[in-house]
């Protein structure tokens, strides 16, 4: 349940100067995005059954958005499509070289008032993944999820308002490299995220780009390199991480296995331009890792994939 926006992406030789420059893209792109709807697409591709809890609008953007939902398999049982709303649009440009990004956006309007059937339909999951859009809704859904015994999965990019009361209700809190310490208020990272191991969540991790990711579990620490790709595109990437990492717990993977699975599928998002066109299938992550001999995803899952 989250965000969700329609993306025009354009890769530029740098960023333009108003009124001087008139740059020319060398790549264009018109693609779904958003953390959570991201993904849900980078889940249902690796073979997981997923649904969206969300809000568009009754719009071009709306109809584009829930059309490539469909064409993915996420089932849409409880979007609402609301005539008053818009739907949200970014402008990406992606610089060339280095994949880095400027976002502009039209933030999107629509209320999502969770009812009883929503909190049924969460109930049935295995997993609740929010990114704190719509906050007053995420904690609701997430406090659902909590009584019901539904692990609660949080993609924290930036602090936010209610955070506090949803952290509590956290299971795995997935964190970029930016968030530890702005929210903590503790400038070294390790000591802000063993901080936020201590609010609540049984997992927290930290993704550092292309140096990979922090994983913080009880006592334990390890740190999981990244893989080295031609970049062309970093956005959807962490969205990338955020559904293979899930998607690694949802096969009772150990920790370890399942962040390098999660590494994988990020890295091999960033070689296409948008943040889903890279996006690959189980088998496709399969042969990306046997040629770099790290392991293979049919190996048995040790006791930790219990979690």
């Amino acid at each position: 349940m989250g965000y969700c926006s329609l993306d025009y992406l354009g890769i530029v030789p740098g960023r333009p100067e108003f009124d001087v420059d008139t740059v020319s893209l060398s790549d264009f792109a018109k693609s779904g995005g958003g953390p959570v709807s991201t993904a849900l697409v980078a889940l249902a591709r690796l073979g997981a059954r997923t649904g969206y809890i969300g809000v568009l609008g009754e719009d071009e953007g709306g109809a584009f958005l829930k059309g490539e939902f469909e064409q993915e398999g996420v089932d849409l049982s409880r979007l609402r499509v609301q005539a008053s709303a818009r739907s949200q649009i970014c402008i990406v440009l992606v610089e060339a070289g280095t994949g880095r990004r400027s976002i502009l956006c039209r933030r999107a309007t629509g209320e999502l008032v969770l009812d009883e059937a929503d909190r049924t339909y969460i109930s049935l999951a295995r997993y609740l993944h929010l990114d704190g859009y719509l906050m007053d809704a995420a904690v609701t859904a997430a406090r659902w999820a909590y009584a019901d015994g539904v692990k609660v999965s949080f993609d924290a990019n930036r602090p936010r308002p209610r955070l506090d009361e949803l952290l509590p209700l956290v299971d795995v809190l997935i964190a970029s490299e930016r968030f530890p310490p702005a929210y903590t208020g503790h400038k070294d990272q390790m000591r802000a995220s063993r901080r936020l191991l201590e609010m609540g969540p049984e997992i927290v991790v930290v993704t550092l780009g292309a140096e990979g990711c922090l994983c913080l579990w009880k006592d334990q620490v390890i740190h999981v390199p990244g893989f080295q790709v031609d970049v062309v595109d970093t956005t959807g990437a962490g969205d990338a991480f955020h559904g293979a990492f899930l998607y690694g717990l949802l096969q009772g993977w150990e920790l370890e296995r399942t962040a390098i699975f999660a590494n994988a599928v990020a890295a091999m998002n960033c070689t296409r331009l948008s943040g889903r066109a890279g996006l690959p299938g189980l088998s496709e992550v399969e042969i990306f890792l046997k040629k770099r001999h790290r392991f293979t995803l049919r190996r048995p899952s040790s006791p930790w994939g219990a979690y």
